[in-house]
């Protein structure tokens, strides 16, 4: 029988599904690929879909590469041709009708024992999908398997153990369900089946059924869960100068092994080898021609910048990254910054900023907040693999990444899927006359709050439950970061209402560093999508009347429909954020890059701007 399929943007695969994750289709539900099982370069390479970012795959990726999901249109096929695979999952299945737990066996004309047989066994196939169960087996460590339906019941002795279980009880509660032996008619309680531990199975469903060693304890857990699969993204925003369109363009892989291999001198040099490259069918001609078109000082200072980076590399971590990018964008807001070209003829400019455009306000603190507006940004988003948080309530039970990359057969190489961003953004930071280049320390913060939040940023141990997240930093628990996090998710609401798009539109980027013994920090917000047009100008158009802005994510700060429960929530050893919560500073997870951790209303309400 023919499958539907189910269609999703590369970047929901990148930022909320992806290999592992179970996606709800016409056919019932599938779990996804892994990107060597997907079938998708069956006949064709990652290289042809490479999006090129030197910094990240240099620092977060650990000099993997990045591609992109191809079109329909790009692989040649028909648009409602399947091109990337799936795999049913879960396969056990409720009968509604008879409350009766089965599994359908392949070509049967029935499903459920106690219902009519279908006329096609393709029909008998498609019940048992709608009827799909919506529990299955988890583990901390990645491993995903169906629920142990028959072996959970302790039969008598001599039972046969029937491949059907009745469903008894309901209601709102679990506790109220009962899961029957048919035959021996012994049962179990499904409310405390759900709170128990179960050997975890060691299974990869995404990997055609690959199965590994595991001693951790799995639970059972509701498909649709929030926290059954937390994609792991690293992101990077393009910035001058390694990631201008003749950096990216010197970077495809055919040129870069000749640049290091062959010492390069002069243009013509290079467009001898550029021209042998093309011939040998190793570089597309676009590319070639448009390298072509830059003068030699342009040239042959790329060259050096890519492989002076090779030859002498700096300590590469994302704390590195983060920095280099504040400083450009600190840079951009004083002296503005010139469009950077596409290294793609007819593509967006890169990242641009018009110094002019640049907004300063006074508060009514007496401080200055700069508010530089991003008119063009490019950001790559890649998925390195992901966790699933189940708490077994086991000690050393922290989630585990599963890698999520592609290697070709033969090659050593391994690729990241990933997906490119163009769009606008608003970066803000606090400003002092006084400063070179505008750098200002933070204001001092006070307040309870504050220095809980000093005392966990300080501290050699403890806070186990924040610090062992995924991507966290210890230097996240800097109560100058922490600050200017709470302060996004208030602005991000307030943008929603005045610029056009949605708040789970909006993202944002978080930097706080200490640069001469001062902490300073920053906020990117911005928005963006695949594709070349990138946004419509939204948010920058309200870069002048920013102070209202500002006002209106501040004003209620101090009450929530939740206080006073909300307001004395304090941060501590097993805590995760301090006063927060979804009536006044949580919002959607694809906004923000902390999965709304590392905030506090009252270390805010203390320290007004």
């Amino acid at each position: 029988m023919a499958a539907k399929g189910q269609s999703i943007r590369p970047s929901q695969y990148i930022t909320t599904f992806g290999p592992g994750s179970i996606l709800e289709t016409p056919d019932g539900p599938v779990v996804i690929a892994a990107p060597s099982h997907s079938g998708l370069f069956e006949n064709t390479e990652p290289d042809a879909y490479e999006i090129r970012d030197l910094r990240l795959s240099q620092t977060l990726l650990n000099d993997k590469k990045i591609f992109r999901i191809p079109s329909n249109a790009e692989l040649g096929v028909p648009e409602n041709k399947l091109v990337y695979n799936a795999y049913y999952f879960p396969r056990w299945s409720l009968c509604p009708t008879h409350g009766i737990l089965y599994r359908y066996q392949p070509q049967s004309l029935k499903g459920c024992p106690k219902c009519s047989p279908a006329p096609k066994w393709g029909e008998a196939w498609a019940k048992s999908r709608e009827e799909a169960v919506r529990f299955v087996l988890a583990c901390a460590r990645g491993h995903l398997d169906e629920v142990p339906w028959r072996s959970m019941i302790k039969h008598r002795q001599g039972c046969s153990k029937p491949d059907h279980l009745l469903w008894q009880g309901g209601g709102g509660a679990l506790r109220n369900i009962k899961i029957t032996c048919p035959e021996c008619r012994e049962r179990v309680n499904f409310g405390q089946a759900y709170s128990r531990k179960f050997p975890c199975s060691g299974r990869f469903p995404e990997a055609d059924d690959l199965r590994c060693d595991c001693n951790k304890s799995a639970k059972i857990i509701q498909r649709g869960a929030a926290n059954l699969r937390v994609a792991e993204i690293r992101s990077a925003l393009t910035i001058p100068p390694l990631d201008t369109a003749l950096h990216r363009l010197l970077q495809t892989r055919a040129v870069l092994d000749v640049l290091v291999a062959i010492p390069v001198t002069t243009q013509e040099q290079l467009v001898q080898l550029l021209d042998n490259l093309v011939r040998g069918h190793r570089l597309d001609p676009t590319i070639a021609a448009t390298i072509k078109r830059y003068d030699e000082a342009e040239i042959l200072g790329a060259i050096d910048d890519i492989l002076g980076e090779i030859t002498n590399p700096k300590e590469s971590t994302e704390e590195t990254l983060r920095q280099e990018e504040f400083r450009s964008l600190r840079n951009a807001a004083c002296d503005g910054a010139p469009p950077q070209r596409s290294d793609k003829p007819g593509g967006p400019n890169q990242f641009e900023v018009y110094k002019e455009n640049v907004e300063r306000f006074r508060l009514d603190s007496g401080r200055t907040l700069r508010v530089t507006p991003l008119s063009r940004l490019r950001v790559v988003m890649v998925q390195i693999g992901y966790t699933r948080p189940i708490d077994t309530g086991e000690k050393e039970n922290q989630p585990k990444i599963v890698p999520v990359e592609y290697e070709p057969p033969n090659r050593s190489i391994a690729w990241h899927p990933g997906v490119e961003l163009f769009g606008e953004g608003i970066f803000l930071d606090f400003v002092s006359d006084t400063e070179p280049k505008g750098l200002s320390e933070h204001f001092p913060l006070q307040g309870q709050a504050y220095r809980r939040w000093l005392a966990a940023y300080k501290a050699s141990d403890g806070y186990r439950k924040i610090k062992a997240m995924p991507g966290t930093k210890e230097d996240y628990l800097h109560p100058v970061f922490v600050w200017w996090h709470t302060l996004s998710h208030r602005l991000i609401t307030a943008l929603s209402v005045d610029s056009g798009y949605s708040s789970a539109a909006i993202r944002e980027r978080v930097y706080s560093c200490t640069i001469n013994n001062k902490t300073v920090g920053g906020l990117l917000l911005y928005t963006a999508q695949s594709g070349g047009d990138g946004t419509l100008g939204g948010l920058i158009g309200l870069v002048p009347h920013f102070d209202r802005v500002l006002k209106s994510a501040l004003r209620n700060i101090d009450a929530c429909s939740n206080d006073p429960i909300c307001i004395e929530e304090e941060f501590g050893e097993e805590k995760v954020n301090g006063a927060a919560c979804y009536a006044c500073q949580l919002i959607s997870e694809t906004s923000c890059e902390h999965r709304n951790t590392l905030l506090d209303r009252g270390l805010l309400l203390d320290n007004l701007p």
